[in-house]
């Protein structure tokens, strides 16, 4: 049913003109208004609040002459609260559940001697390698970015938000979480195998509520589909990736070189938060040597202590 058809419906309800079957489909819509409301985003509700009020307040305006005692009856207030819903435009559609500006599935295949390079929404870039196929959202909503790797091979570079976690779902119904980090994902149906293996951050792969491994810079993890067994290793050459900086804050280079390289970096100073970097470097360099470099740009100094896990920062 289209919303124009689920208004002239609603309209029949006020007219008094609708059969049992369509009484029976506007009260069943008007129970589930509750749980509707629930899913919508409480800046949406704030700004379509003083929309629902005049809409509410026309209906009663073109029925009060016709039919004053119906003002008072239970059922044109289902009707008439309904009605404002449908008119508004709430995120979701009476009529079948689904939001009305639901983002776009975008699938994106290749064939057995073809590359493609698909850039997301958020940024993340992903290399999907020969006879491969993926499907993601044309914009992420929601507190998960979630995409599809249905079949084949993939190289991911996810953009940093820790607000947000990223997510890819694989057939073999594993899924591989992350923060912000890249990471190659090989997963081929007729092998019955996959193959997860960290270029930069940190990854967890979870098969249901169960944790397999969570793995960091140059380890792979190994899952048998027909065995239901998992292994891990470490792997000397890795795909290299670009670090960049355009401008970036102090701050957020640091925050970034923690998730990359799984290390804690401090500022002693607040004021260091607010220097800006512009450089670019790879994944093949180690912290220090990075930190080295951006340090003497802004002639600063560090320190190291636990076998280089914590990086003090000062001037």
């Amino acid at each position: 049913m289209t919303e124009e058809k689920a208004k002239q419906l609603l309209q029949k309800y006020l007219n008094g003109e609708a059969n049992s079957a369509e009484i029976k489909q506007v009260e069943d819509w008007y129970a589930q208004l509750d749980n509707a409301d629930k899913k919508v985003p409480q800046d949406r509700k704030t700004a379509l609040r003083e929309q629902l009020l005049s809409n509410i307040q026309s209906a009663i305006s073109e029925k009060k002459n016709k039919w004053p005692s119906l003002l008072y009856s239970p059922l044109f207030k289902i009707a008439a609260t309904i009605l404002m819903i449908v008119s508004a435009g709430l995120v979701y559609w009476i009529v079948n559940n689904q939001p009305i500006a639901a983002s776009m599935q975008i699938v994106t295949t290749t064939n057995a001697a073809e590359h493609k390079k698909i850039l997301l929404a958020d940024g993340s870039e992903i290399i999907l390698e020969p006879s491969s196929k993926i499907s993601y959202p044309s914009k992420f909503n929601g507190k998960i970015r979630e995409i599809t790797l249905t079949e084949g091979e993939a190289f991911f570079d996810i953009a940093h938000d820790e607000n947000y976690p990223f997510q890819i779902k694989l057939a073999s119904k594993l899924a591989v979480k992350v923060l912000g980090t890249s990471f190659r994902i090989k997963a081929y149906q007729a092998s019955k195998k996959v193959e997860v293996t960290v270029a930069t951050g940190k990854v967890a792969v979870q098969q249901q509520d169960k944790i397999l491994g969570i793995l960091t810079k140059n380890q792979r993890l190994l899952y048998n589909e027909e065995t239901k067994q998992s292994s891990r290793n470490r792997i000397e050459k890795n795909t290299v990736v670009a670090i960049v900086f355009d401008g970036a804050s102090l701050k957020e280079v640091a925050k970034r070189l923690e998730y990359i390289y799984n290390v804690e970096i401090i500022l002693k100073d607040t004021s260091l938060s607010t220097l800006k970097t512009t450089a670019t470097f790879n994944s093949t360099q180690s912290p220090a040597e990075i930190l080295d470099i951006i340090c003497s740009l802004h002639h600063l100094k560090y320190r190291t202590i636990e076998k280089d896990k914590i990086f003090k920062v000062y001037k």
